[in-house]
Order: C-alpha cells, then sequence, then structure tokens
C-alpha cells in the first residue's frame, strides 16, 4: 500500500462517526478549543500547550465555504489546475485542502464535503496517498 504524503495531519482511519473517510489530526484545549494543524505550541484561545493539548480526531465531513481554482502555481506539484476548498468541519475547525480531481464543478456554498485518500505524486515524484475532499453522498 502507498504511503500517506503526510500523516502527521490525517489518518487513514475514520472516526467512529465516520469510519469510511480518514480522520484529521488535530489538538484539543482543556477548555474544549480544537487546534488544526496539531501543534503543541499554545492553543490560540486560552494559551494551553504542551501536554496540556489532548491529541484528537475529527470527522473529515462539513460544509463548502469557500472554492478557488487554481491555474498558475509556482510548483510543479500539484499540477495546475488544482481546486483549493475551505471546509467548516461538523467537529468545529474551518480548514483547508484539495478538491478530488474527479468532483463537478461548479459547487454551491454550503455543499456537504468529506474526506478521502487519493494516489498521486509527491515533490519527488515518489507515489503516495493524499488527503481531498469529495462530495458526500446523500445522507439519508
Amino acid at each position: 500500500m502507498l504511503p500517506l504524503l503526510d500523516p502527521t495531519l490525517y489518518s487513514e482511519t475514520g472516526t467512529d462517526a465516520l469510519p469510511d473517510a480518514p480522520a484529521l489530526r488535530a489538538v484539543r484545549s482543556p477548555d474544549g478549543h480544537i487546534g488544526f494543524p496539531p501543534q503543541r505550541y499554545g492553543c490560540q484561545v486560552s494559551g494551553s500547550s504542551g501536554d496540556a493539548l489532548q491529541d484528537v480526531l475529527l470527522t473529515g465531513r462539513g460544509r463548502l465555504r469557500a472554492i478557488a481554482t487554481v491555474h498558475l502555481h509556482a510548483q510543479p506539484v500539484p499540477a495546475v489546475p488544482f481546486t483549493v476548498v475551505e471546509v467548516a468541519l461538523d467537529d468545529g475547525p474551518v480548514v483547508r485542502g484539495l478538491l478530488s480531481e474527479n468532483q463537478p464543478l461548479p459547487l454551491e456554498h454550503g455543499t456537504e464535503l468529506i474526506t478521502r485518500l487519493e494516489e498521486t505524486v509527491d515533490a519527488t515524484g515518489r507515489k503516495v496517498r493524499a488527503l481531498r475532499f469529495a462530495v458526500a453522498a446523500a445522507r439519508d
């Protein structure tokens, strides 16, 4: 199986709430504030740092807040055009990531998105699996 592009940011497995979608790694301060990406320097709200911050996994489900397609990029990876999405996760934080290449555009504000892993290449040309957002299947 191909390695993850950035295992410090996401997990191959999901959460109990969404087991089939990769989970995002985050930290939670003692007063409940969630930080993504995970870092131990300190919560931007409470100032809690180090061991006071608890590792948590966030579901990869949320609602589209913003979208932009990039046509010019200084680096060869990812190849242009690619689409960046801003997603308000069900678990709280707002994150940015890449939209899966096979998604129909345009997408409406508020569209439900979930995470998934897709095969791609890193900056060295090595094949990896990277986190992407895709339109979620309709829930009953």
